[in-house]
């Protein structure tokens, strides 16, 4: 069933439900569905409108600093039904076993066993619409590398793919132009009591239910715990001050160039690695994927496309002229490919979401500032990552690298840290609230009925893309759930 608050009268509205579900993309699509499913009531609610809007996108400014100065926290969410699944590129992987072990870098990792969320793999697959043997591996000759392991998804979008289902659905009511506002705590603030959402026209409506699950994306998950401060002054569930920290993006480091003799090989496209295991353990690094995009063949256009053409390739045969034209002009010569990479970052306490005390939104609520920081551990994964990689391709013959200068010299500042739009970890996961904010069951530490989905629970965000694991967990969760009402 579908309600538009907007469209409701000026009264209050108390609904009795299983579970109230905040947040319509692949994590809380997933859960709602799933609880549904499983005979439970649900109530989805949607902040945006079914299609993309200004108003609503609106919402989300707020302020980035730090390392990275684009706007982030705008940027790379989108706030109407589906939410990012509407930009998605659909890539998909997942986690290494490696990925669920301890790191040496001081802060706690992931507190279950990979087998309990790969336990909903195949839902996963269905869910984003994946063939059945999709996630092929394939070998490869070196030591220190292995093949990234990736599948693509048509991709799905959770707003064209199930909203039908959702407008015939007795058992879910899907509420949009429903803007949270408030968590109402009971007086021992270990419960939640009802949740608060106000429309457009600035009407509260007030909405009961046994089980509550926010799924709003990573900045907006933390945000909400922040600013619901008016029974707890540190907000809900920041008891050891951890909600939002330890935000977490993959870094997209341009490591460089590489040509290679041998196109032929590269008639299967683009080459994707990760570090093995043992490679990591060694250095003490973090996971990751380096990438070698090749450009076969370098084509000159135009009138004087034969002069061009010869120009180039006397230029490229002389590194040094190479590198003396590239800073009047970028070009690729034959032969030539560009290095990129999505390489995890660490657990970092100073890499964090908080509350601007200035600025608010048009409903009161706090705006956010992101404050996104790398460290030492960070930067030597991306340089081991790099060099190792580099050794190993020239040692098989498939490509001859040259790697910028900051990744060979430590004393030079890593310039250009791009990043993935993966947003990970300001809810993360944890024993007690001393390292995260949510338990084994992603329950917020201390609130017995208030939960978080979606990668701010991650307590690393490993060598691959999030989504599907995403999906995977709001699956564990709605198992979790459909226990419990």
């Amino acid at each position: 069933m579908l309600i538009d608050l907007d469209l409701l009268p000026n009264t209050m509205s108390l609904n009795q439900y299983d579970v109230c579900v905040c947040g319509t993309g692949p994590a809380g699509m997933t859960v709602a569905r799933m609880l549904a499913a499983q005979g439970k009531t649900v109530a989805l609610f949607e902040g945006g409108a079914l299609e993309y809007t200004e108003e609503s996108q609106k919402l989300y400014e707020g302020k980035s600093i730090g390392i990275n100065d684009w706007d982030a926290v705008k940027n790379c969410r989108l706030r109407y039904l589906g939410g990012t699944s509407n930009h998605w590129s659909g890539l998909c992987s997942y986690f290494d076993e490696i990925d669920f072990e301890m790191r040496p870098n001081d802060m706690s990792g992931w507190i279950i066993p990979r087998k309990e969320i790969f336990k909903y793999f195949d839902l996963a697959k269905d869910i984003l619409d994946l063939p059945k043997e999709s996630f092929r591996t394939f070998s490869w000759q070196g030591k220190n590398f292995k093949k990234f392991i990736s599948a693509m998804s048509p991709p799905t979008r959770f707003n064209g793919k199930y909203l039908e289902e959702l407008k015939k659905s007795k058992k879910i009511s899907l509420y949009i132009h429903a803007n949270l506002t408030k968590i109402q705590l009971n007086n021992n603030l270990t419960v939640v009591k009802s949740l608060n959402f106000t429309n457009n026209k600035k009407i509260d409506f007030r909405f009961h239910a046994k089980q509550y699950v926010l799924a709003l994306g990573s900045i907006e998950n933390a945000r909400m715990l922040l600013a619901n401060n008016s029974q707890i002054p540190y907000g809900i569930g920041n008891g050891g001050g951890m909600v939002g920290r330890c935000y977490m993006e993959h870094m997209n480091i341009r490591y460089g160039r590489f040509a290679s003799d041998n196109p032929d090989y590269w008639k299967q496209g683009k080459l994707h690695l990760n570090p093995s295991a043992d490679l990591m353990k060694k250095h003490k690094i973090g996971n990751g994927v380096i990438s070698f995009d090749p450009d076969f063949p370098a084509i000159s256009y135009g009138r004087t496309r034969a002069l061009k053409q010869a120009l180039r390739e006397l230029v490229c045969k002389s590194g040094n002229i190479t590198d003396l034209s590239r800073k009047l002009m970028d070009f690729d010569c034959p032969g030539d490919g560009v290095i990129t990479s999505l390489i995890e970052q660490s657990p970092n306490m100073n890499s964090r979401i908080t509350l601007d005390k200035v600025e608010k939104d048009v409903f009161g609520i706090p705006k956010v500032i992101t404050n996104w920081q790398i460290n030492r551990y960070d930067e030597n994964t991306i340089r081991t990552i790099g060099i190792e990689a580099a050794k190993e391709v020239a040692k098989l013959g498939v490509a001859r690298v040259k790697l910028e200068e900051f990744i060979l010299e430590d004393s030079k500042v890593i310039k250009e840290i791009g990043h993935h739009c993966h947003q990970m970890g300001t809810t993360r996961m944890s024993t007690t609230d001393k390292e995260g904010v949510v338990d084994r069951n992603l329950m917020v530490h201390g609130v017995d009925n208030l939960y978080m989905a979606g990668s701010s629970v991650f307590p690393t965000g490993g060598g691959c893309n999030p989504t599907f694991t995403v999906v995977m967990m709001a699956a564990r969760l709605a198992d979790h759930l459909s226990r419990k009402v």
